[in-house]
């Protein structure tokens, strides 16, 4: 595995004045020292510095107090720069080892994983360093379908469990692995919710790097409650050694670890949570509970990632979300400002359908006032009643399928096109299109020769029926087309033909170009959009 050696780590003190720099990304297999990086959503910061890799200053504050003192130093540990994008590469890596030393790891081992998947990803990609075993993955049913492609991608075979399953029912995950771990040979039955290990990692390493990346200064960590393990591990080492440190729990609303207390309702965030007590979550550690809404957490997390560069995933937006709420509730007019930690488990990256996604967090109502209002504008007020025929295109300069590639070259360059539509000389119905680029990279190859006739390289609007007729597989863009569809439309096409309502006759071919130049121009006459 690739190792970045960078400078050892040290603390970001906004107080002191010093620049705010992210702390080195490891990706040995070691895995030390994640991150830790200063929020400004509350910290009152010094002029940003000329060094752009400097954290951006936030007026986040505001938005919550509406005054221009900052409460707390809030600052957040990224575990989501592990390898797979979490927490879990830590408690996989000692799981590994402890295996390992007692000589229970071979090629024919099975790893029966129950949890919410990272750990099985986490595993899954250690696998080649330590004898090929194989996986298997119990995740409940509301796991999310980019989570399920990327634990399928690692190898991982997948066991799908009940939400509403309870720990001690038949049904449960933990039930139906400890039957798979017993019925197939050589499996082993990986329980993070009452493995040793997962304490022990977290107090012995990730805690050490807290400690000294802190400076020992702490006044509060706020950790998301998932198997208990994190949070048991960190409150044991870092209270014994910082008197006086509050101790925060996150889970999601409806969530029963707290209480044991068997609720109704569901929550998407995945990573902190469940239905049960863990057996290795020692509770009298946690000084306070927070439960964070779906809401908070997805919308929180996007304005991580848009404002803060921090990309982190819903989880991640849980644990901000309570920090936030915990100092607005207990630490107001403190004599020093306090410090407060985040431990962010996960990473976006692993959520492109659903928390990058604007379509689905409209669709489940995960937006903030702020973001849905953003939505809308993008959406609707942006192009207000405008259409393509607004974008005044010049007439369509179209070739038919007999041209050749040499014609359609000139003809593009000449012109300053990228594409060129083809049109059948009988019907002049659109057929295809020609692409600049590609005609130009088959050329250097020695595929394509000017002589060739461009049907012969020209992308088919027309695909074969069962039946033998030919359909067509655009999707049609008239003069009509409000923009705010066609830039819709944009965001998984390089270009739009515009033809009439018949699909007659192709009358321009738009781009986002285009798009762009109508608002820019709107905006240079004086009309507000």
């Amino acid at each position: 595995m690739t190792t970045v050696k960078i400078a050892p780590p040290a603390i970001v003190d906004a107080v002191a004045g010093m620049s705010h720099r992210f702390f080195p990304v490891s990706l040995d297999q070691n895995l030390p020292h994640k991150p830790l990086v200063t929020l400004p959503l509350f910290a009152s910061l010094p002029p940003v510095p000329e060094d752009r890799t400097a954290t951006k200053q936030l007026n986040l504050f505001y938005i919550l107090f509406g005054n221009s003192h900052s409460l707390v130093e809030l600052l957040a540990k990224t575990e989501f720069s592990n390898p797979s994008g979490s927490i879990k590469d830590r408690v996989a890596q000692r799981i590994l080892s402890n295996l390992k030393a007692a000589n229970k790891i071979k090629e024919s081992t099975v790893l029966v994983v129950p949890g919410s998947g990272n750990l099985g990803i986490s595993l899954a990609i250690l696998s080649p360093q330590h004898g090929n075993y194989k996986v298997i993955g119990l995740v409940p049913e509301r796991t999310t379908h980019d989570r399920i492609q990327l634990l399928k991608s690692f190898g991982v075979e997948i066991v799908r469990t009940p939400i509403e399953a309870h720990a001690e029912s038949a049904e449960s995950q933990f039930s139906i692995a400890k039957k798979i771990a017993t019925d197939l040979p050589d499996a082993i039955l990986v329980d993070e919710y009452s493995e040793g290990a997962n304490v022990q990692v977290h107090s012995q390493e990730t805690a050490e790097e807290i400690f000294i990346q802190c400076q020992g200064r702490l006044d509060v960590l706020v950790v998301g409650v998932e198997s208990g393990g994190t949070i048991t591990g960190l409150g044991r080492a870092l209270k014994a050694k910082i008197p006086g440190l509050k101790l925060v729990g996150v889970e999601p609303e409806h969530s029963s670890i707290q209480d044991g207390v068997i609720r109704t309702g569901a929550w998407k965030v995945e990573d902190i949570g469940g239905n049960f007590t863990p057996s290795i979550l020692d509770k009298s550690l946690i000084d306070e509970w927070i439960q964070i809404s779906d809401q908070e957490s997805y919308s929180t997390a996007r304005q991580l990632i848009r404002e803060e560069g921090v990309f982190g995933g819903p989880s991640s937006g849980s644990v901000v979300a309570a920090a936030l709420r915990y100092a607005k509730n207990h630490l107001k007019g403190a004599a020093q400002k306090p410090r407060v930690l985040t431990i962010l488990n996960d990473t976006a990256r692993n959520y492109p359908s659903t928390l990058l996604s604007d379509d689905w967090l409209l669709e489940h109502d995960l937006m903030d006032e702020a973001m849905a209002k953003s939505a809308a504008y993008h959406r609707h007020e942006k192009y207000r009643a405008a259409s393509v025929e607004d974008l005044q295109l010049p007439a369509a300069v179209t070739v038919p399928p007999t041209a050749t590639v040499g014609y359609a070259l000139d003809l593009m360059l000449t012109r300053e096109f990228s594409q060129l539509p083809v049109l059948n000389p009988t019907n002049r119905k659109l057929m295809g299109y020609i692409s600049l680029t590609a005609l130009t990279s088959l050329m250097e190859e020695g595929q394509a020769h000017e002589s060739d006739e461009v049907s012969k390289w020209m992308y088919s609007f027309l695909k074969k029926g069962k039946k033998g007729g030919a359909r067509s597989t655009y999707e049609t863009i008239t003069p009509n087309t409000p923009l705010a569809d066609l830039s819709k439309f944009f965001e998984k096409h390089s270009f739009a033909v515009v033809t009439d309502d018949d699909r007659r006759w192709c009358l321009g071919v738009a781009t986002k170009y285009d798009l762009m130049t109508f608002l820019n121009r709107r905006q240079s006459s004086g009309r507000a959009f």
